[in-house]
């Protein structure tokens, strides 16, 4: 491959700028919890955005009514929070030029990447990605400057050291399995599917917020930070294995997870939840079939502390 000059200056620059050479020692794992990014997805009005100005120092970008009984910083709260892309975009100019803030809370990330959608498509002059100007196909170019656009405004704020919490409201999708006739149900973020590939690409951890009720029949709120084929949660390799369930705190749910996050014990025992009368089918066969997986646990346990015993 011929490389012109000018890409050749190019690339010595970079080389200048950048690494000058290969590490000598492992990285540390990073237990900042506030450097994290975060989806908190869930039903409607179940709690996220009161859990998320738990969080140090959070500048929330609003892009949907919901905040108004929060005491929070809000971009543009003034004139309606953040009313199209636009100012999304001011916000993280003003975020590169400021130490303020620790946290960006996105909420709802649904109707930012439908803002980003409407900004492309205006700056490309067409009404929705898939067609150029003159109405022919584009093969995938729109949908890729949508998804281009919509990373790049996040991954600027990531770079100024900051962590992002993004919210979303909660659907479920029937699946179909391969060579069956039937599919099954799970809860997705009700965000559209390619947002959520984009999103799911940005996050390091994503859980789904649902209702409970203890054996006094209190009803609690929890996140569920370990999925499966009936709800979508997980997060990626952080040192510390998880607890399944957590209590979703109206106060301090971000030093309980900061908790969670560091292998201390705060999670909620399985065998302790049950599903509220307004469940749906669902969340109904998830947390029976996690309450099942725990005793069945604690049984192999048993029995493996006995086989001991008995070699001894």
């Amino acid at each position: 491959m011929v490389v012109s000059k000018k890409r050749k200056r190019k690339i010595l620059k970079t080389h200048k700028k950048g690494v000058t050479g290969l590490p000598t020692e492992k990285k540390k794992p990073n237990f900042d919890l506030s450097q994290y990014t975060l989806l908190i997805y869930g039903r409607e009005k179940i709690g996220k955005s009161t859990f998320c100005s738990s969080f140090p120092e959070a500048l929330f970008l609003t892009t949907e009514p919901g905040t108004k009984g929060l005491e929070i910083y809000e971009h543009n709260a003034d004139d309606g929070g953040c009313k199209n892309w636009d100012i999304i975009r001011s916000a993280v100019d003003l975020l590169e030029k400021t130490k303020r803030f620790k946290t960006v809370i996105i909420d709802t990330v649904d109707h930012a990447y439908a803002m980003c959608l409407d900004w492309v498509c205006d700056n490309r002059g067409i009404e929705y990605p898939g067609e150029d100007v003159v109405g022919n196909q584009d093969y995938g170019k729109s949908w890729r400057a949508v998804k281009k656009e919509f990373a790049y405004q996040v991954e600027r704020i990531l770079r100024t050291g900051r962590g992002v919490v993004f919210t979303s409201h909660c659907k479920e999708e029937v699946l179909k399995e391969q060579g069956k006739a039937t599919g099954f149900t799970r809860i997705y973020p009700s965000m559209s599917s390619q947002a959520r590939q984009v999103v799911q690409a940005l996050v390091d951890l994503f859980f789904y917020a649902e209702y409970m009720k203890n054996p006094q029949g209190e009803v609690k709120r929890v996140l569920i930070t370990e999925g499966d084929d009936l709800v979508w949660a997980g997060a990626r390799e952080i040192g510390y294995p998880l607890p399944r369930f957590v209590p979703l705190l109206p106060k301090g749910g971000y030093d309980l997870l900061k908790a969670a996050f560091k292998g201390e014990e705060v999670g909620l025992d399985p065998k302790t939840l049950l599903p509220v009368k307004t469940a749906g089918a669902t969340i109904k066969r998830f947390f029976n079939q996690a309450r099942l997986k725990s005793v069945r646990g604690r049984k192999e346990v048993k029995g493996k502390t006995k086989m001991k015993r008995r070699v001894k």
